[in-house]
């Protein structure tokens, strides 16, 4: 199993049979998030106090590479075939879409409730629909999901908006519903 930690910016590798830990891996930052790839070759690991997402690779089991995305990145969303990781930046209203054989943000997704609103809707929740064409993300401070057309890659494009209770933290989709707690 792997666990990242926030309180002293490490990457555990943990044996799940011993529940011991077996090996541990600093990170530059807080850590958030980790997600293994479809392959379990790489796991991604968001960097809440860095900025970026780390690459680790789970059989040579170091990290072979360091992609910038916005600020406080959180949740991570991969696309089933690996190829596109979706991270919520929290503290600037932002989606990054990284291109993950290219190791680059290909674009960023404004999730803002205007174009130019400053810093505060708290991006930290997303979802893939399942035919991976649109993506959900929650926006805690605007107690809403933000919607994006997702099926280009590069071109997303924004469908509004779905209103939904106090601070949403997470989104779900499973089959045709939308989960948000």
């Amino acid at each position: 199993m792997y666990v990242v930690t926030k309180d002293n910016n490490t990457l555990y590798l943990v044996d799940l049979k011993t529940k011991k830990i077996i090996q541990e891996f600093p990170l530059g930052g807080e850590a958030y998030a980790c997600l293994l790839s479809p392959d379990q070759k790489e796991l991604y690991i968001s960097c809440w106090g860095c900025d970026k997402v780390y690459v680790f690779d789970t059989q040579k089991k170091n990290i072979t590479a360091e992609i910038p995305v916005g600020d406080n990145p959180n949740e991570l969303c991969l696309s089933k075939n690996g190829k596109y990781l979706y991270v919520a930046n929290a503290n600037d209203n932002a989606v990054s879409v990284i291109n993950i054989p290219e190791r680059k943000v290909i674009e960023v997704l404004n999730a803002a409730l205007y174009p130019d609103a400053p810093g505060g809707s708290t991006t930290n929740g997303l979802a893939l629909s399942s035919d991976e064409k649109t993506l959900y993300i929650a926006n805690a401070d605007n107690n809403c999901l933000t919607v994006f057309d997702v099926s280009y890659p590069g071109q997303s494009k924004s469908k509004g908006f779905i209103p939904v209770g106090w601070y949403p933290t997470n989104v779900k989709v499973i089959g045709k519903k939308i989960f948000v707690s």
